[in-house]
């Protein structure tokens, strides 16, 4: 019998220890006091200590703590609320606190510095968790320290010295203001004070929370169906990024004993008067010549009032935190007040001034993408001349994706093989994206098929690159094109018999707008260079098209997307309980469960539990979304989970009737107290 009872205490004790997590419990982890400037030697006596506010158990392991001049590595464990001191001697640390330190590490050159320093903590994977300084190493930290330590006085961290304060002793190491906390099991209350739970809401929403807790409030977090969007307390919120209809504001707010406190609201996304039945936008791309060297190009801009423009050669744009393109984005907004603010995006680490493309939209950019390479038909990956860029723009709930292009310059074989080779790489590229609108704009430095006799062009540039992508039965290029896409030159598809030079130099077109088989009912017009200053704004000229926009947002049918962010909970021996995030679409019908490759339901939910399954058995599951014209998306992410096992009985027996005697001898000790 004792074996048995033995094993029972063995199989609890398992059961219900701590749990051990690495860098998901530390971010919250904290530096809380440090004795640099010791009464003794410095190299013996100096110490700093960490806090753990979390309920988990934190293993240091591969964790570092830097200094302005080296580093040192950690190990061991932190327990969750608990206290960490790490020494550089445990002899002399013992001699000054009677007690040893948790960890004692032989310094080195890393050393805390009596004339200003700082300690920075780092994660496994070398993620900044926690920052103190003193005596002015960084500016603004001015707390100075002699013979005593300094420490934390604020329960909430704001990550600047009005945290710190000298103790006026050599320190109290294992204690702090953080033991209140320990106590703390009241979550704090949350309220999102605007917007009105049930409210209409459109275009820019001011998000606020209000969150209150007896011990401060370490972080907030919100979020809009599901995804976060913001780390403070309010939030302007762009709800053209979703569709219209309805979508959950969430506030999640923690405080520093790591209680979470949480609120949920549902308003209307109502955005349709951002495109009227008589709306049409213009769409541009325009070459600026080296950075923009010449500023008329701006005055270009201006005359052309683009909806969404793609910018070639722009440079040094990026320099000093996209510096040059925010002013440009601010001056344009500045200059035209009457219309939807410009968000611009441009590529990062050009080093010369012909290389970069950028993007100005007046519609929410989703996503900025860099394409250094591409994937030939062989499988290679071809490293390009120019790197691509790939924006993710939302024209009113419709997803458009744009690729901006300069293609290697300059005539002769060999570079006319390498914009070969850019385009088939681009093409496969774009094959990847699958059938979603596309639009691939910029400068192609080659020559269309479609110009010839009147039309055609001087320079010996080729026609390579156009030819794959607007001839799929060329018997020399046509192997290269397209397998998902059918392309249109816009340009000349609108104006047949006019020339449209992009190139004056030249008497040429290479810079193009290039578009699936999406935009091909709803193209209007195009242009060429049409403007006052086109002539002196660059040594190119814009190309733009105008989009009959309602029609292409209303009647436009696309594939639904992924299904993004699915989870699986083992409910019991027998049930699965799963859940995902709500797709975007405005015609969603439905969503299409997938258990080990099979339809086993179909719901209009974001959750569905599956029961009757068998016990201590793993299984996968896949989500599709289906829209109301009975397309569906591709998977989302499979997850793989296995069902609970079955307890022995005897086992549960065995924990119950221990669990009895604990509680037992429990009370008999508080009887035994009051007595």
């Amino acid at each position: 019998m004792k074996y048995a009872t033995l094993f029972l205490l063995v199989l609890i004790s398992l059961q219900f220890a701590p749990a051990t997590n690495s860098s998901i419990a530390g971010d919250d982890i904290i530096i809380t006091e440090v004795l640099y400037d010791t009464p003794g030697t410095d190299s013996d006596e100096e110490w700093f200590e960490l806090f753990n506010p979390t309920d988990s158990t934190v293993d240091l392991t591969g964790w570092s703590v830097d200094d302005n001049y080296a580093s040192i590595g950690l190990t061991g464990t932190i327990l969750a609320k608990g206290y960490f001191v790490v020494a550089s001697d445990a002899a002399a640390f013992n001699t000054l606190y009677g007690y040893s330190p948790d960890l004692s590490l032989d310094w080195g050159s890393f050393a805390l510095s009596n004339s200003g320093d700082m300690l920075t903590l780092k994660d496994d994977l070398s993620a900044e968790v926690d920052f103190v300084a003193w005596e002015n190493e960084v500016p603004g930290w001015s707390i100075i320290a002699v013979d005593t330590t300094i420490r934390r006085t604020n329960v909430v961290d704001t990550n600047t010295v009005d945290d710190w304060e000298n103790s006026g002793t050599i320190g109290d190491p294992g204690d702090g203001p953080y033991d209140e906390m320990l106590l703390d099991v009241i979550a704090p209350i949350v309220n999102i004070t605007a917007p009105v739970n049930g409210s209409t809401v459109s275009r820019f929403v001011d998000i606020n929370v209000n969150a209150t807790d007896a011990n401060g409030i370490a972080s907030y977090a919100i979020y809009v169906d599901g995804g976060l969007i913001a780390t403070t307390s309010s939030y302007v919120w762009d709800s053209r990024n979703v569709n219209n209809g309805s979508h959950i504001i969430s506030a999640i707010c923690k405080d520093p004993a790591n209680n979470i406190g949480e609120h949920n609201i549902t308003v209307i996304v109502d955005n349709e008067d951002l495109i009227s039945d008589i709306d049409a936008i213009k769409i541009m791309t325009y070459n600026v010549e080296e950075s923009g060297a010449n500023p008329d190009w701006k005055e270009v801009v201006k005359e052309e009032n683009p909806d969404i423009v793609v910018f070639v050669e722009t440079g040094d744009w990026d320099d000093g935190s996209d510096f040059l393109l925010n002013q440009y984005v601010d001056a344009f907004n500045a200059y035209f007040v009457d219309e939807e603010p410009y968000e611009g995006y441009t590529a990062q680490g050009i080093s010369y001034n012909t290389g970069g493309e950028a993007i100005m939209s007046r519609f929410p950019v989703l996503e900025s993408v860099r394409i250094p390479e591409v994937p030939l038909d062989n499988g290679t990956m071809y490293d390009v001349t120019h790197d691509f860029m790939f924006w993710n723009v939302n024209i009113s709930g419709t997803e458009v994706y744009l690729i901006g292009v300069h293609l290697k310059a300059m005539g002769g074989i060999e570079n006319e093989v390498r914009r070969e080779y850019e385009t088939e790489g681009i093409i496969n590229y774009m094959d990847a994206l699958g059938e979603y609108p596309i639009l691939y704009m910029g400068d192609l430095n080659s020559f269309s098929p479609e110009d010839t006799g009147a039309l055609a062009p001087t320079g010996d540039l080729g026609y390579g690159p156009l030819t794959m992508m607007l001839v799929p039965d060329d018997p020399t290029y046509g192997q290269y094109s397209s397998e998902v896409h059918n392309f249109t030159d816009i340009y000349r598809t609108l104006n047949p018999t006019t020339p449209g030079f992009t190139y004056p130099s030249y008497a040429s077109r290479i810079d193009f707008i290039i578009a699936n088989d999406y935009f091909v009912d709803y193209m209007i017009n195009s242009t060429v260079g049409d403007t006052a200053t086109a002539s002196t704004g660059s040594d190119h000229y814009c190309v733009d098209f105008f989009l009959d926009a309602y029609s292409f947002v209303n009647e436009l049918d696309v594939n639904p997307h992924e299904v993004q962010g699915l989870d699986a909970v083992a409910i019991s021996t027998t049930e699965i309980d799963l859940t995902w995030y709500a797709n975007i679409e405005s015609d969603l019908d439905y969503y299409r469960v997938f258990r080990d490759g099979v339809n086993i339901a179909n719901t209009s939910n974001t959750y569905y539990s599956d029961s009757g399954l068998t016990v201590g058995t793993w299984y996968d599951y896949e989500i599709t979304a289906v829209d109301t014209s009975g397309k569906e998306g591709v998977p989302s992410s499979s997850v793989s989970i296995r069902t609970q096992d079955v307890v022995p009985e005897f086992l549960v027996f065995g924990i119950t009737i221990l669990c009895l005697l604990g509680v037992s001898a429990l009370v008999s000790l508080i009887i035994f107290k009051r007595k």
